[in-house]
């Protein structure tokens, strides 16, 4: 989403314009125009742009009035800022606008305990916009008792706040400042230092009611559209833990987005019965406090928290100082020691459920954009017409997606990866409704929305604590043989295609397995296998993007600037299509760029068959070049103990192999069981036709829809970052054979989403199991331990320091086992999912497992 600053959307009412001359006016300078700086592209900018008071702003195209833009669009009205020093972006395109507080300002704390003198600074915490000090206010003065101000840069200019002095508590007061909203929050009677103190008000909901007061609401000048991230809770969130002996009174008040707040602490030890860790506590009195298991911390950690659902978002361990960014913290693609488990990312994607929509087939908002440019690519029978009428578009589009975020939300989904939202080709009877034909990758394609239609699923999302991840093909552009014959465009300009761009935009080495020749009988498939040709052929006839070795090339650097653009609408994570056949070089550059700008962002590849086991792809991931990938071994493995192929023995084999082929990284890999470039599994169990995986196992549509369900909970418990194909939560299936006699396969893997239904086995397993996800680091991130294998049972455990969760499968016949060696504590264990009942006695369980049922104890 947008990330550290204010990001207002509203529907575009005028067309782009060109990037040219632009005006900020404003209460600051008078109404007057002072022109804009270029800041990329289709940004400009002016920073540092002092308000002395609060005030307002509008955009002016021209510098004369003649076309001006505010909230609301063309000609909308002023748009509120706040008093203070501000840095101030437009995006010409969508006409949406930043605005970011100026870091350049000095806090001064004056108060009672310096006698009101400057030079106490107060310290900024890591890159955001909060201040702290701690202070000793032993006494008052003639005029009052203990109390202090902040004055920007000194000098009690009119800008020191709060406009009446901040009374405080004698002692140790430890004080936030928000440098963006200039909100102030207080924690007192702490202990030298601020360290806590058991005579710190604990008997009470709040901490001595000292946190804020009247001078910690939101100036009334900030509007609730220009401040965002800034709104300040009704409940106090106490953070308590191992830092702090366990009391309240560690307020959580620093804003980190819709809903969310921050803090920074420093877990250096842990306790009697563990680690570093904590929870936190809504109003004190442990009433209500979550995750529900202590979550673990290290060091100087970040912690950011959902205030809406009470949630924990993310916990950044390791950092540097006061949480500045350090060598050793905590991003996706640091190093991990060998001898443990891989640590926690800032936005780490292992405590999310991610959900793979298939844009156009998903939830149809408006038919208005049905046809697009090219209505001959535009079904008007959909389903129910020939295999050619599944090439074609089908309406789904960004709005139906918006309007079913809530659906998904309550399947536990917290991140959102959508099929390409490029421009496609706009020729031809076939459509680009997958995306994967792309002509311009800086314009969205007008069958799916518009770039206001983008920032208001980015908005939509950011509320609900959801991540957009877009899928994006760096390898090619379109066909080099027929449409558009690989033309590609940039916000509708055209810039070269195929037969005028071979050797700098593209490569012209034919198509991989065509040895070399022309003659369509002839094959070399061992080409799939030769690096060289699977990076520098065309993967079958998609213009093959021409990659610099040591440096970017032309199409590289087109690809990287696209991306950015994408993160300015709201993009967070990367899915990178056909990721084997990209020069490797490459993506380490394009996974810095990216990460340049936003550090935490989660990417990952699709390389066909990847997975332990398969040597080229293993030896990618551990080059360590800023991806992950998509485990396809590991899913081939659950689908075939779940079919019956294999033992469950083979499959905790395959499992416990993993961390080894990795590096230890096998918990950061993107792990699933359907997708759209293979047969369904629910298909494949059913059908009795031929599928991609050779002749389907003919169950019965009740026993394979509860046999594909051990698969995902196997999904949703393993190592790794799970991810759901739409429709699997309703057990989707299409028995149309292909082409190529394929039942199921592409196209008839792209069926309409068949339902929204809430109440099926499938969608209330995977909700109970994401909801488990999120507040588990044993299923985030612990260890694997087989403790029970069959060749139909498999019972295991995940643990992270005293965090443990068990999960026990079967496919057989019912069974009573005991099990040894659990690390639950003695206690009587619901499952999570279902209503069996397992008492854990000295490591040891009975679980009574009928057939095809999951058992899962936390």
């Amino acid at each position: 989403m947008k990330h550290r600053h204010i990001l207002l959307s509203f529907l575009l009412m005028a067309s782009a314009g060109a990037q040219a001359d632009w005006y900020l006016r404003g209460t600051h300078n008078n109404w007057g125009a002072t022109q804009m700086n270029a800041a990329g592209t289709n940004t400009v900018e002016l920073t540092n742009v002092v308000f002395a008071a609060a005030g307002s702003i509008k955009f002016d195209r021209y510098g004369n009035w003649a076309e001006s833009y505010g909230v609301g669009g063309l000609n909308g009205s002023n748009i509120a800022v706040g008093q203070g020093t501000w840095n101030i972006k437009f995006f010409t395109d969508t006409k949406n606008w930043s605005i970011t507080s100026a870091a350049s300002v000095n806090y001064h704390l004056r108060g009672t305990f310096n006698a009101w003198a400057e030079g106490t600074l107060l310290t900024r915490i890591g890159t955001s916009d909060v201040y702290e000090s701690c202070q000793n206010f032993a006494s008052g003065d003639a005029t009052g008792g203990p109390r202090f101000k902040v004055d920007p840069n000194g000098g009690w200019g009119s800008d020191a706040v709060p406009s009446a002095d901040y009374t405080v508590a004698a002692g140790w007061v430890k004080i936030s400042f928000n440098a963006s909203t200039k909100v102030i929050a207080t924690q007192q009677n702490l202990a030298a230092n601020c360290g806590a103190t058991s005579s710190a008000n604990s008997s009470s909901s709040t901490n001595s009611s000292s946190s804020t007061n009247s001078s910690s609401s939101i100036p009334s000048s900030v509007t609730s559209s220009s401040a965002i991230s800034s709104s300040v809770p009704s409940i106090q969130f106490h953070l308590r833990g191992t830092h702090n002996g366990w009391l309240e009174g560690d307020l959580i008040t620093t804003p980190s987005g819709t809903n969310q707040l921050e803090i920074c602490r420093n877990f250096t030890a842990g306790d009697a019965t563990g680690g570093p860790r904590f929870k936190v506590d809504p109003n004190g009195g442990w009433g209500d406090a979550f995750p529900n298991a202590d979550q673990a911390a290290s060091g100087w950690t970040k912690i950011i928290i959902n205030t809406n659902t009470k949630t924990l978002v993310s916990t950044t361990t390791n950092l540097g100082t006061s949480c500045a960014p350090s060598t050793s913290s905590s991003a996706i693609s640091s190093a991990v020691s060998s001898s443990s488990s891989s640590q926690v990312a800032a936005d780490d994607f292992r405590a999310r459920t991610m959900y793979f929509v298939f844009v156009d087939r998903f939830a149809n908002g408006s038919t208005a954009n049905d046809n697009g440019s090219n209505s001959a690519a535009t079904s008007t029978v959909k389903s129910s017409g020939a295999q050619s009428e599944w090439k074609k578009y089908w309406g789904g589009d960004i709005a139906g997606l918006i309007s079913k975020l809530d659906y998904l939300q309550s399947l536990g989904v917290s991140a959102i990866w959508v099929t390409p939202l490029v421009d496609n080709i706009n020729v031809g009877n076939e459509g680009g409704y997958h995306g994967y034909w792309a002509r311009d990758f800086y314009a969205v394609d007008e069958h799916l929305g518009d770039w206001a239609l983008v920032d208001e699923l980015d908005a939509q999302m950011e509320a609900r604590g959801m991540k957009l991840v877009l899928d994006i093909a760096l390898n090619h552009s379109n066909q080099d043989d027929q449409y558009e014959f690989g033309a590609l465009y940039k916000e509708g300009a055209f810039l070269t295609d195929f037969a005028s761009g071979k050797g700098s935009w593209y490569h012209a080495n034919g198509a991989i397995s065509d040895c070399g020749d022309t003659n369509p009988a002839t094959t070399c498939n061992t080409e799939w296998d030769d690096p060289w040709s699977f990076r520098n052929k065309s993967l079958f006839n998609l213009t093959d993007f021409n990659h610099g070795i040591s440096s970017n090339s032309i199409a590289d650097q087109y690809l990287i600037d696209a991306a950015l653009k994408w993160m300015d609408h709201g993009v967070d994570a990367f899915r990178i299509d056909a990721i084997k056949h990209i020069e490797p070089s490459f993506i380490n550059r394009f996974s810095a760029a990216v990460r340049a700008k936003k550090s935490d962002t989660y990417i990952f590849g699709e390389w066909y068959n990847a997975g332990a086991g398969d040597s080229l792809s293993m030896s990618f991931l551990n080059e360590r070049r800023g991806s992950e990938l998509l485990d396809f071994k590991l899913r081939d493995a659950i689908e075939n103990a779940i079919a019956g192929n294999i033992t469950m023995i083979n499959l905790s084999s395959h499992i416990i192999s993993r961390p080894g082929a990795m590096n230890n990284f096998e918990d950061q890999q993107a792990i699933f069981l359907d997708n759209h470039d293979a047969t369904r599994t629910s298909v494949y169990l059913q059908t009795t036709g031929a599928t991609n995986r050779g002749a389907g196992k003919g169950m019965a549509p009740a026993f394979a829809n509860a046999r594909q369900n051990l698969g995902m909970a196997l999904v949703m418990t393993l190592p790794g970052v799970p991810t759901i194909y739409y429709g699997t939560e309703q057990n989707s299936t299409w028995f149309t054979a292909n082409g190529d006699g394929q039942v199921g396969h592409d196209p008839y893997n792209r069926e309409q989403q068949p339902s929204f239904n809430q109440t099926t086995p499938a969608y209330t397993l995977i909700s109970s199991l994401a909801n488990l996800r999120k507040n588990s680091v044993a299923i985030q991130r612990g260890t694997y331990a087989e403790r029970w294998s069959t060749a139909d049972i498999l019972v295991f455990q995940r643990q992270e320091g005293s965090d443990c969760a068990v999960v026990a499968v079967n496919r057989g016949a019912a069974a009573t086992i005991t099990v040894p060696n659990l690390c639950l504590a003695n206690a009587a264990y619901t499952s999570v999912v279902g209503t069996d009942v397992v008492n854990v006695a000295s490591g040891s369980g009975t679980f009574n497992l009928s057939q095809n049922e999951v058992v899962v104890l936390h």
